[in-house]
């Protein structure tokens, strides 16, 4: 069920980042499945699940596009692909840890690992805006005129 979304959507998504830039994506696109983590640990009937993960994958489905166009306007000239090879294997690891906390943490309550998931996403999304800036809209940020200027000392 995850999946779905993420192949239907994640090219739309993608377009629409070009077009409008990056930040909304990333806002929404964390925040919808930061909400689908907390509303998890509520749901008594196990099918009230199915469309839960179909609005957290749409997040996703926003949000991975968003992040990649960052990532390759952000990057130094000729580097986009190395640095989005270094995010995406980054990416890969913060999953692998992610599963075997999630496993310690359910041994103690079931509900733990969608608390964390949740605090670490809101977490990471309020410290990617205060630190991102700009470069989150997914465009090149232009350099300031003194950038390249000789410092007057040298």
């Amino acid at each position: 069920m995850f999946g779905l979304p993420v192949l239907l959507l994640s090219p739309f998504a993608g377009r629409l980042v070009d077009l409008r830039g990056s930040r909304a994506f990333i806002v929404v696109g964390s925040i919808l499945p930061v909400l689908m983590g907390l509303a998890y640990t509520r749901i008594s009937d196990p099918l009230l699940a199915v469309p839960m993960i179909l609005i957290e994958a749409t997040g996703f489905a926003m949000l991975n596009p968003a992040l990649y166009a960052v990532v390759a306007a952000n990057s130094p000239p000729g580097r986009s692909s190395t640095a989005q090879g270094i995010f995406g294997a980054a990416g890969t690891v913060g999953f692998i840890v992610a599963s075997l906390i999630a496993g310690v943490l359910a041994e103690k309550d079931i509900v733990y690992p969608f608390y964390v998931f949740s605090a670490v996403l809101t977490v990471s999304l309020v410290v990617g805006l205060l630190i991102g800036g700009r470069r989150l809209d997914g465009r090149p940020v232009a350099p300031s005129p003194d950038a390249d200027a000789v410092p007057a000392s040298a």
